[in-house]
């Protein structure tokens, strides 16, 4: 079992029990105490849970339930390599949006002593709970909960976005293909996706290359209406040749520490 597997399987138990006990938790994986003490540090640190004596219990950062959790802990490197990169497209004083993407929340938390000012619009519970110790101004928009992952959607957040303007969007999606593009399993989401792009002069993509080639419900944008897709050196040569061949710009994040950048710190195509 990996350290990521056992992490993921904590959090379960933490869900299903309340807390946890580290001794308990050492003889369940059968390794030390060491090892499950340094488990619950990374967790802390990603604010999915509070360290007690003895053990842990859930953070009251972490009220949305496990599989939103989960799905921040899924290749939460190569998430914050991905945000690294898109903080490099931000500038002092801009307004920017965020959706409800578990990429994005990694942006929320980069984004965290960068600038001495930003407006950040977003959808997302927890990125606006992450946002909200940095000082920036921020609006989180209304609208209907998704009870999986703290976001808001629906017609009051869309009427809410046509009202603002921001110089970066930054959204994450559930499914990338040549044929139907970015796309969402809920079309309430598509739709606040849609009045993001509108509200902005640039959008940003930020997706993990396990996307590309899952194809979700519903389209919120072609792969030619964005400005840029980030994603990890880990994207099949076959979207590359795609990209390449229908003029698709997209910035390519090193991963793993052995990993050398292909053109500075990534590739821009």
């Amino acid at each position: 079992m990996t350290a990521e597997e056992r992490r993921r399987q904590i959090l379960r138990t933490l869900e299903h029990e309340g807390n946890v006990k580290v001794e308990n938790l050492a003889d369940r994986f059968a390794v030390s105490q060491v090892t499950i003490r340094k488990d619950l540090a990374e967790l802390e640190e990603q604010g999915l849970l509070q360290r007690t004596y003895g053990g842990a219990v859930f953070s009251h950062r972490s009220r949305f339930n496990i599989s939103f959790i989960e799905r921040v802990q899924l290749q939460a490197g190569v998430k914050q390599g991905i945000a690294q990169a898109a903080v490099e497209r931000i500038h002092d004083g801009d307004t920017i949006i965020l959706d409800g993407g578990t990429t994005a929340l990694s942006l929320a938390s980069a984004l965290v002593g960068r600038f001495r000012s930003l407006y950040v619009i977003t959808n997302s519970v927890p990125a606006a709970l992450e946002l909200a110790r940095a000082g920036y101004e921020l609006l989180l928009i209304g609208g209907q909960v998704r009870n999986h992952s703290l976001t808001l959607i629906g017609p009051v957040a869309v009427g809410t976005l046509e009202n603002y303007h921001a110089d970066r969007a930054f959204l994450g999606t559930s499914g990338s293909t040549v044929s139907h593009g970015h796309s969402t399993p809920n079309p309430l989401d598509a739709e606040v996706k849609r009045a993001m792009i509108r509200s902005a002069d640039e959008t940003y993509v930020l997706t993990d290359s396990s996307k590309f080639g899952h194809a979700c419900l519903t389209t919120y944008a072609r792969l030619e209406e964005v400005s840029l897709i980030i994603t990890d050196s880990n994207i099949s040569n076959r979207f590359r040749e795609e990209f390449a061949k229908r003029g698709i710009n997209y910035e390519v994040v090193p991963t793993g520490s052995g990993n050398q950048p292909e053109s500075s710190m990534a590739e821009a195509v």
